[in-house]
């Protein structure tokens, strides 16, 4: 696992007890179960990483969870976001295996990353708005990081090819379960229109 390169000024290293969220958590005790322990990582603000603040994003925190089970902690993450309202990125970590995660302003959505796969996070720009953009859009689908893209329409475009793909392997699976060859047809006839929109969408 990779270290995230950043200034020694942006360092906090500091222990986070778990009571101290699931005090303000509704069914805390339940939702924070799989945590064993909670380190606040890094600060990125203007004082620390030295770039100035822009639009709703005036710093950034650098979370980690280290987890008990091998079970993604959304939960975990969506409490811990509305108890703190700068944008997080969380370090997850389960013995050897490590994913990341963040909770995006736009759309109030949860992101994850696949198990075990580096990510390379940018954090020199312009404004902690662009970093905060550049870190989102990490967990975006490759083919909607492009840099023609702003972060609502790589959203919206993503959480659509995300829906298709499924929507498409659910379709595939009952065609070739499906004995009759009159609702094969069917099927395909309603399978077509989804793989044109998703291969329209990402070129």
């Amino acid at each position: 696992m990779e270290a995230f390169n950043l200034p020694k000024s942006c360092e906090v290293n500091k222990p986070l007890t778990k009571k101290m969220f699931i005090e303000k958590t509704p069914k805390g005790k339940s939702k924070f179960a799989n945590i064993e322990k909670i380190k606040w990582l890094y600060k990125l603000s203007p004082s620390t990483i030295h770039i100035p603040k822009q639009g709703k994003v005036e710093e950034i925190h650098i979370f980690s969870l280290m987890l008990k089970s091998k079970e993604l902690p959304k939960e975990v993450i969506k409490s811990i976001k509305s108890l703190i309202s700068y944008p997080i990125l969380f370090q997850i970590k389960y013995e050897e295996a490590f994913c990341y995660a963040t909770y995006s302003i736009e759309g109030d959505r949860c992101y994850f990353s696949p198990w075990s796969e580096s990510i390379e996070f940018e954090f020199n720009e312009t404004n902690l708005e662009r970093v905060y953009e550049n870190m989102v859009k990490k967990f975006l689908s490759a083919e909607v990081q492009k840099p023609q893209l702003d972060l609502k329409t790589a959203m919206a475009l993503d959480h659509r090819v995300q829906v298709l793909t499924k929507e498409i392997e659910a379709l595939k699976k009952k065609i070739s379960r499906e004995k009759q060859f009159n609702k094969q047809l069917e099927l395909s006839r309603l399978l077509k229109p989804k793989e044109r929109e998703l291969k329209e969408l990402l070129l």
